[in-house]
């Protein structure tokens, strides 16, 4: 066995090199490989594939059964017939029209020249500077969190010592910092005086919505929100920074801009392609035929 597969090896590394001008160089049960398949299928090897079937021979018989293997099934598709099994049949040639119609597509966008952007970025710059420039207010704050879940907390009643709580606070009776220690039901920010975790602007996710509300009711750093309910209890809040807001240079958000701009040149020209291929003016439909195929699904 050893020395049949070694004549096999002897045989097809000949092919490689003697017979280089031959059309076919692998040639097995019915099926062929042309060297130009055999180069192409190399080419786009990985690097390492490339190199083990370079330097030895046993390792590029093994790696070519692949592209055997591959071909030799294929060919199973063309004894198809759509008398035999109309259903499989339109399966395979659509199978087949799909893969040419992403071919083209894809070598057309692949292909595809666009044009350099930097200029138009400029002008989209002044005339979308909300879109790509814009940064939002955002406040930094601190906070007491009174929790109160229902039915075992009742929110009217709760409500009622929390608005104390603020009033006392108002009138200089305690400090936010003591509020905090004594109150908070909050551990994560309590270890930390009442902060907040983040900056946030309106309509920040995955914050309570009422507690960002509150934090923007406030006019100056230092100040207090009015009792703001949310699903975990009752807040106090206290805001300790603005960040105003501002727009970013245009050298700051060019490459974004041009990306979109690139994004939009390439789905316009996806369009134009399709649009050429879509139904002409001279087209001829037979529409008494369209509705014998509709007819089954007026129902």
């Amino acid at each position: 066995m050893r020395a049949v597969i070694a004549s096999v090896l002897l045989v097809v590394s000949t092919l490689f090199s003697a017979q280089a001008y031959a059309e076919d160089i692998i040639k097995d049960g019915g099926i062929s490989l042309s060297r130009e398949e055999v180069e192409f299928i190399v080419k786009n090897w990985p690097a390492q594939m490339q190199k083990a079937g370079a330097v030895d021979v046993g390792d590029r018989i093994e790696l070519l059964n692949r592209a055997v293997v591959d071909k030799k099934i294929a060919a199973e598709a063309e004894a198809l017939r759509e008398s035999a099994d109309p259903e499989l049949y339109w399966k395979h040639v659509f199978a087949i029209r799909n893969t040419r119609r992403d071919f083209v597509t894809k070598e057309f966008m692949r292909t595809l020249e666009v044009p350099d952007m930097t200029e138009l970025s400029k002008e989209r710059y002044l005339t979308e500077k909300e879109k790509f420039a814009f940064v939002p207010e955002t406040r930094l704050s601190s906070h007491v969190l009174v929790r109160c879940t229902p039915p075992r907390c009742v929110r009217v009643e709760r409500r009622k010592d929390v608005e104390a709580m603020l009033e006392e606070l108002l009138a200089g009776k305690i400090t936010f910092e003591e509020m905090v220690k004594r109150y908070s039901d909050d551990p994560g920010s309590k270890m930390k005086g009442g902060k907040f975790s983040k900056w946030i602007r309106k309509g920040e996710p995955n914050v309570a919505p009422p507690y960002v509300g509150g934090v923007f009711e406030v006019e100056e750093i230092g100040g207090y929100s009015s009792v703001v309910e949310t699903q975990f209890g009752f807040h106090i809040i206290r805001l300790d920074g603005i960040k105003e807001s501002y727009y970013k240079p245009y050298e700051e958000v060019a490459d974004r801009i041009i990306a979109t701009l690139d994004g939009e040149y390439r789905k316009l020209s996806a369009k134009a392609f399709d649009d050429k291929y879509r139904l002409s003016e001279e087209a001829d439909v037979d529409t008494q035929a369209l509705d014998e195929i509709f007819a089954p699904y007026l129902e």
